[in-house]
C-alpha cells in the first residue's frame, strides 16, 4: 500500500512538474527597455494622441516637433517603462498634422521582435547598454520604428552605440477628426514662425 501511495505520488509529481515546465515555456521573454516617441521633421511638427503596442499597453506621446529626419530619429524625452515587457509585435497610433490639419491613424504589424530583442540584449546587455523603442510620427503621415542601445559605459564615446530599423517606412491613413480642436495650438505655432498658415 505504501509502495502504490508512492507511486502515485511521483505520477502526481511529475504531472506538476510538467505543467509547470509548460507553464514557463508558455511565458513570453521579457526585455527592460524604454520608448522614445519622436516627430517632425522641423516645420512638421504633430500631436500624438495615442500610442499604445499590441493594443494592451501605451506610452505618452504629445507634442512632437523634431527627431523624425534624423538617423536613427532621435529627439525629446524618453518614456521609462514601470517594468520589463515582451517584445511588441504591433504598434497603434493616432496624430494630428498641424501643417496640414489632417489626422492619421496607424495599426502597423512588427517582424518578429522577439528575435531581434534577443540577439540585441546578448550583443549589447544591459545594464552597461540602455535599450529604447524608437516610434517616429512625421507630420505628412510616415511612420518608422527603430531600435537603440545606447552604452552606458562607454562615457562620451559614442562609437559603440547600436542602432537599426524595425521598420523603415510605413504610411498611415488619413482620418476623419476636427481639426477645430488644434486651433489655438495651430496659431500659436504659426505666430511662433514654425509653420505657414494652412488656411491661407
Amino acid at each position: 500500500m505504501l509502495r502504490s501511495w508512492m507511486t502515485r505520488l511521483r505520477h502526481g509529481l511529475l504531472l506538476a512538474l510538467l505543467l509547470l515546465t509548460s507553464a514557463c515555456e508558455a511565458e513570453p521573454q521579457r526585455y527592460e527597455f524604454t520608448v522614445q516617441p519622436v516627430g517632425g521633421p522641423r516645420g512638421w511638427p504633430v500631436w500624438v494622441e495615442y500610442l499604445t503596442f499590441d493594443h494592451a499597453w501605451q506610452t505618452p506621446g504629445g507634442g512632437l516637433s523634431a527627431g523624425f529626419e534624423r538617423r536613427p530619429p532621435r529627439s525629446g524625452s524618453i518614456n521609462i517603462l514601470a517594468h520589463p515587457m515582451s517584445a511588441p509585435q504591433s504598434v497603434q497610433a493616432r496624430w494630428f498634422s498641424y501643417r496640414t490639419q489632417t489626422f492619421y491613424e496607424i495599426d502597423l504589424a512588427l517582424p518578429d521582435t522577439d528575435a531581434l530583442l534577443q540577439q540585441w540584449h546578448r550583443d549589447y546587455p544591459p545594464p552597461d547598454y540602455r535599450h529604447t523603442l524608437v516610434a517616429g510620427f512625421s507630420g505628412k503621415g510616415e511612420v518608422t520604428v527603430w531600435w537603440r542601445a545606447r552604452c552606458r559605459a562607454c562615457g562620451g564615446d559614442r562609437s559603440r552605440d547600436f542602432h537599426a530599423p524595425i521598420v523603415e517606412s510605413a504610411w498611415a491613413e488619413e482620418v476623419e477628426g476636427d481639426p477645430a480642436t488644434f486651433r489655438s495650438q495651430t496659431q500659436r505655432r504659426i505666430d511662433e514662425g514654425i509653420i505657414p498658415s494652412p488656411w491661407e
